[in-house]
């Protein structure tokens, strides 16, 4: 009787152990879940959290942020998944997560400008602090607890109703800085056309890099270093290095694009009406910087245009360009590997910046302003003095030594 006994109470011993080994997992689930659930903001939804606690990693199916109202999606971000691996804090019943290794997989971003000039993201802010901050909730009904009463139930309970009391960044770690993977950037504009004209930058890579502050509830920097592919054609590249003040009054932003290959014609609503030509091909590559500072820009740029087809549009027919044809200007931009290059500037108010020529540009001018000069003097003097040819030999050796010094510049 007495073996049967400690047989039996060796049974129950052995039950007990394996059932906490079980479902100390269902414990871990249930209060993480609950936990990021009921901390999210309200402009943040998701669908599915799925854990993976042999390789302690977390997953999101469709991490969302809602787009501010009036624009034509009703997310910002939709996230397809969002991975992390994670580790639990404390000892016993977890006291948190700290979270590492973030991947974005499949992030569709949309900035949208609407007709009036309002951006989506620039609007978040204010979107953001409509929403008041959520109240803090206690596990008190029988639904919240993932197993049945036992002799220390209650003490669980109140261990794990102290973490919900607990502040979000109290509770769970993230870190500083994200990986992205085979997303799309789209810019949506309804300013050009009357229908909204899109651009899409396609299998975007990189990493994205965050501060947060107010307890997760705002963001104090961000930046980033992307590359990816215009419109998804593979010999339209994109790398774009930017950081952004999100705190500003007016957007305060630093944006360096290295763009190769791209399709002149993708960007022709923005530069048609500035232009005396009609583009029928083209590809541009080059270095284009733009920061903004509370409103007022500050640009340099470097243009190579290649495999250019255009024609001048009507009404520009007999107009010049600084004092010359088109074909002959333009020879003056033309590179010894047959690209057209050029440089411009552009500062002052983000609305209506003045255009600068930049230091390329200023030097095939100059070098058309000299030949002309050169060729005008050249002139005059053969039909003044026959015998000026000592005078003119001169003239030409000192403009070639100016021509000289310019392109050292």
């Amino acid at each position: 009787m007495i073996k049967k006994i400690i047989i039996v109470l060796l049974l129950i011993v052995i039950i007990a152990a394996a059932a906490l080994y079980i479902y100390r997992y269902a414990i871990v689930r249930h209060y993480a879940e609950k936990i990021i659930r009921e901390n999210l903001p309200e402009y943040i939804k998701i669908d599915k959290i799925n854990f993976d606690f042999t390789n302690n990693k977390v997953s999101l199916s469709n991490f969302r942020i809602l787009n501010p109202p009036e624009f034509s999606s009703n997310f910002l971000i939709n996230i397809k998944e969002t991975s992390c691996k994670y580790s639990i804090l404390g000892k016993g019943m977890p006291t948190g997560l700290e979270i590492s290794d973030v991947l974005l997989n499949g992030a569709d971003i949309r900035i949208e400008r609407l007709s009036d000039g309002r951006v989506n993201a620039v609007e978040m802010e204010s979107f953001i602090q409509s929403f008041p901050p959520k109240e803090d909730k206690q596990v008190n009904s029988a639904q919240d607890k993932p197993y049945s009463e036992g002799p220390n139930a209650s003490q669980t309970l109140k261990e794990a109703t102290g973490l919900m009391n607990k502040k979000l960044s109290d509770l769970i770690k993230l870190p500083t800085s994200f990986d992205i993977k085979g997303s799309k950037l789209m810019f949506i504009d309804r300013v050009p056309y009357e229908t909204p004209y899109v651009i899409a930058i396609g299998s975007i890579n990189g990493q994205i890099s965050i501060g947060f502050g107010g307890d997760y509830s705002r963001i104090t920097s961000l930046s980033f270093t992307l590359s990816g592919l215009l419109n998804g054609y593979e010999r339209e590249k994109m790398q774009w290095v930017g950081s952004l003040d999100p705190n500003a009054q007016k957007i305060t932003m630093s944006n360096r694009f290295e763009v190769s290959g791209l399709n002149l014609l993708t960007f022709q609503p923005y530069y048609d009406s500035l232009s005396p030509f009609v583009f029928k091909r083209g590809r541009f590559s080059g270095t284009l910087i733009f920061d903004l500072n509370n409103g007022e820009v500050g640009s340099t740029n470097e243009v190579h245009l290649s495999n250019l087809a255009f024609m001048v549009k009507p009404g520009y027919e007999n107009s010049q360009m600084w004092g010359t044809t088109v074909p002959e200007l333009l020879s003056y931009f033309t590179s010894p590997s047959g690209e057209i290059v050029f440089d411009f500037k552009l500062k002052g108010d983000m609305a209506h910046p003045t255009p600068y020529l930049g230091p390329i540009s200023k030097r095939a001018l100059t070098s058309m302003a000299i030949d002309k000069i050169t060729s005008y003097a050249i002139d005059q003097v053969s039909n003044q003095q026959s015998g000026a040819g000592g005078q003119v030999d001169k003239a030409k050796e000192a403009i070639d030594m100016v021509r000289q010094l310019l392109k050292k510049k």
